[in-house]
């Protein structure tokens, strides 16, 4: 229960059951670049040993900005991590919404099981779309 108060306390809702929780906690523009840091939790007792994402950058307009592969790296089972992202050449303002258009490889489950697990937020101003 004290976890659970910690968490909410820090502004973090308990992932649900089952899920694969991606929420896009901060856009930094700065040095002609964007970075976007990315909270995960997992929901699962599976331990990712690699979980990766074609994510497309999509104008306010909803035109295609980036295509990229972002690389999680590994996430444990019922685990929180963050990581963050440097995309050079590009203003946060620019991007509208972050698409997450494939997942995998996201080892030791397949790509279509993952995806199904995947819930995804933001707590910026740019949508976040799976």
């Amino acid at each position: 229960m004290r976890a659970l108060a910690f968490c909410l306390g820090l502004g973090l809702a308990p992932a649900a059951s089952g899920t694969l929780s991606i929420r896009l906690d901060q856009a930094n523009s700065g040095a002609a670049q964007c970075q976007l840091v990315f909270v995960l939790e997992n929901g699962l007792s599976t331990e990712f040993e690699s979980l990766q994402a074609e994510v497309v950058l999509l104008t306010p307009e909803s035109r295609v900005l980036r295509l990229s592969l972002l690389d999680f790296q590994s996430l444990p089972a019922n685990g929180l991590r963050v990581r963050s992202f440097n995309l050079a050449g590009l203003e946060c303002s620019n991007i509208g919404r972050v698409l997450f258009n494939a997942m995998g490889p996201c080892t030791p489950l397949d790509a279509s099981s993952c995806t199904a697990a995947l819930a995804v937020s933001s707590a910026t101003d740019i949508e976040v779309l799976k």
